[in-house]
């Protein structure tokens, strides 16, 4: 019977490249080699911080007393320093969503300090949206642009051209020369 249940199968779904989901097949043996391979790896990557951390605390054991105190200082200042920039982060995130932003733009503003970060905070704000209304611009100009030009086709008839004068059909072939070629047709 345990030969049995080794040998069933086993689905799995594989993602690739985030396009589409491929069923792949595996036996009970090839998916317990493939789980006892991720956790040695893991396994040895957790050693591996061990020592590191075994061997700064047989380090600082070793110094005399006046030595590790300075070691010590010097790691906690690292740690505070890491927390204070964490924090910033964290700050300058919700300012930003707060600001209509995304908080991806977090790494491009962040600076050493939260005033240096504001300034670049309001930088990118007004740069954003000087852009999207240059952008919303140009697309209003093209879209009314387009929508003059469809107003025109579909307001012309075959015989509203033949009535126009030369002037005006030598002007709408200049302007709209596809209109002019459909109307001509």
């Amino acid at each position: 019977m345990k030969k049995m249940e080794e040998n069933k199968d086993v689905n799995v779904n594989e993602n690739k490249d985030n396009k589409d989901n491929d069923t792949i097949t595996l036996s009970q043996q090839e998916l317990d080699k493939r789980i006892q391979q991720a956790l040695y790896v893991n396994s040895q990557n957790e050693k591996k911080k061990y020592e590191k951390e075994l061997q700064k605390q047989k380090s600082l054991m070793e110094m005399d007393e006046q030595s590790r105190l300075v070691e010590e200082k010097k790691q906690l200042e690292q740690q505070l320093a890491d927390i204070q920039f964490t924090n910033l982060k964290y700050e300058t995130a919700k300012v930003l969503n707060n600001k209509g932003m995304s908080a991806e733009f977090v790494d491009f503003v962040i600076g050493n300090d939260t005033e240096t970060t504001q300034q670049n905070i309001e930088k990118l704000d007004k740069l954003f949206k000087k852009a999207v209304s240059e952008e919303v611009s140009k697309r209003v100009t093209s879209t009314t642009t387009k929508n003059s030009n469809n107003s025109n086709n579909n307001g012309i008839t075959k015989e509203q051209f033949r009535k126009m004068s030369i002037a005006e059909q030598s002007e709408l072939f200049r302007n709209n020369p596809e209109i002019y070629k459909q109307l001509t047709k």
